[in-house]
């Protein structure tokens, strides 16, 4: 009865901050808007990102508007984690992982390619600020190159991840490198999910473990049709625990070619991803978030007291940021409002396919 009192009260909260994201009138308004700026200018004079954007000068800087609204996400998360105790309050800080993991890619892309430019660009793109890091910042600043970088992240969680990879071939280190961070992140989150009670762990578990199949699809079908990768290295990079295709059926999809890939997708409940007319290549990420969003859109129906509501409101958060930062692409590149709808999460009118 104690969980069901807890969740009652956060529920609640969610539910207050679930009626503050945009409705379909805003995305419409937004996509009519005449320039980026005055797109900006509608979120900040009309929206619950008032505050997320009230130090923009430059109101066309879409990058520097994405990295405020992340980080007005990273706080919601930082707000709500204050609710959780235990094994959740744990489970909570391990997804807010995440965002550290991707402003450590910034470091390992500033020596991996174009060091000088993006190491000077580091502190204004990252989401989180230096007192967050479980590493310190600063050396890995200093470091002289990328073996130094991984170096000095020695005692940290991410050192046995990407030691291995220090002396690999310069054209691929990064992608080895983000891969296993990838890789160790939803490991973190699944052995964090251990302590919760056993209804919400197993709610977890699905969660989880569906975006991991979708995940690997995606991988597998562009590691065949882009990359020409060998069945061994698509396997070695799958994310081996999800909910409905277990390590046989991932296997026997590296060993395919794309047909047969696509063959076996559509017998599973992911059909969807290739049971299109529209350009698989060009919207599978699209599709892959559509239904994601939707599957958590739908836990709003329902009044269940369990860990669900947290996520869903997180990620109906993380994709509206998104479909914001679309829109501003779209509106840079000229894009009329039926073009924008077709690269949206959200369904707008026009765009259900």
């Amino acid at each position: 009865m104690g969980s069901e009192r807890v969740f009652a009260a956060i529920n609640t909260k969610i539910r207050v901050l679930k009626a503050k994201l945009l409705d379909k009138e805003d995305y419409i308004s937004l996509m009519e808007k005449e320039t980026i700026e005055e797109q900006v200018l509608y979120l900040k004079e009309n929206t619950s990102y008032k505050e997320a954007l009230k130090d923009i000068e430059d109101l066309e800087d879409i990058k520097q508007i994405e990295i405020e609204l992340e980080r007005n996400l990273i706080h919601e998360f930082e707000r709500i984690i204050k609710y959780f105790t235990g094994g959740y309050r744990d489970l909570f800080k391990a997804l807010i992982l995440r965002y550290e993991i991707e402003d450590l890619k910034l470091y390992l892309r500033a020596f991996g390619r174009d060091e000088g430019k993006i190491k000077t660009k580091i502190n204004h793109l990252s989401l989180l600020s230096e007192k967050d890091y479980s590493f310190d910042p600063s050396e890995l600043k200093n470091a002289s190159n990328l073996e130094e970088l991984v170096e000095n992240l020695k005692g940290t969680i991410y050192y046995n991840s990407l030691s291995p990879y220090k002396k690999e071939d310069p054209q691929k280190i990064i992608f080895y490198m983000e891969m296993n961070l990838d890789r160790l992140y939803f490991n973190l989150l699944r052995n964090s999910s251990k302590n919760l009670n056993k209804e919400d762990r197993l709610i977890f578990e699905e969660i989880l473990g569906r975006n991991e199949d979708l995940l690997n699809i995606e991988w597998i079908y562009r590691g065949l049709k882009f990359y020409n990768l060998i069945p061994e290295e698509l396997i070695n990079y799958t994310l081996p625990y999800g909910y409905e295709l277990n390590y046989k059926n991932l296997r026997k999809m590296c060993y395919s070619n794309i047909s047969g890939l696509e063959e076996m997708v559509l017998s599973t409940s992911y059909g969807f991803l290739f049971d299109t007319e529209k350009d698989v290549d060009l919207y599978m990420e699209r599709r892959i978030q559509r239904y994601i969003y939707y599957r958590f859109l739908s836990a709003f129906k329902k009044a269940k007291f369990d860990i669900t509501l947290p996520f869903a409101y997180f990620h109906l958060l993380e994709y509206e940021i998104r479909d914001i930062v679309s829109i501003l692409e779209a509106k840079k590149y000229g894009l009329k409002k039926e073009e924008m709808k077709e690269y949206l999460v959200r369904k707008i009118e026009g765009s259900d396919k």
